[in-house]
C-alpha cells in the first residue's frame, strides 16, 4: 500500500450531513459548538475552530433543524479520539439506537442514505 492509500478502520456506515452539534467537556467545563460533517450509529467528525485534547469525556447536543421544525438528539455521551485543523472526531460511549432504525429518520435523510448504500452496490 502506498503512502496516499487510507486504510478504512470504521465499522459502521457514515451519513454525510450538516448540522449544529454542541460538546460539553465537564472537566474543563468548556462548550465546543460547530457543525457535523458525518456522522455514524458509533460516532461523528465535528467542524470547528477550537478542539479540546483527545481523551477528554463529552456531553453531546445534535440539532437537526428543518424549514419548519427542529430536532434535539441530547444526553449523548463520548470522548474525542482525534482533532486536527478541521475539527475533532467523537466516539459514542454508546451507539445512537434511533440510527438503527433508517426508517424512524426524517425523509431526507432516509433519502440521502438510500442514496448513499445504493451507490455502494
Amino acid at each position: 500500500m502506498t503512502m496516499d492509500q487510507s486504510v478504512e478502520r470504521r465499522d459502521s456506515f457514515r451519513l454525510p450531513f450538516a448540522t449544529k452539534v454542541t460538546c460539553y467537556v465537564e472537566t474543563t467545563e468548556k462548550k465546543y459548538y460547530g457543525t457535523l460533517r458525518n456522522m455514524s450509529i458509533d460516532g461523528f467528525f465535528m467542524e470547528t475552530i477550537d478542539c479540546p485534547h483527545v481523551g477528554h469525556k463529552c456531553n453531546i447536543e445534535i440539532v437537526l433543524e428543518g424549514k419548519h421544525s427542529r430536532l434535539r438528539i441530547e444526553k449523548i455521551r463520548g470522548s474525542i479520539i482525534r482533532n486536527n485543523d478541521e475539527g475533532m472526531a467523537v466516539r459514542f460511549d454508546d451507539q445512537l439506537e434511533w440510527m438503527n432504525d433508517w426508517d424512524g429518520l426524517p425523509t431526507h435523510l432516509s433519502f440521502s442514505i438510500n442514496l448513499v448504500k445504493s451507490s455502494l452496490k
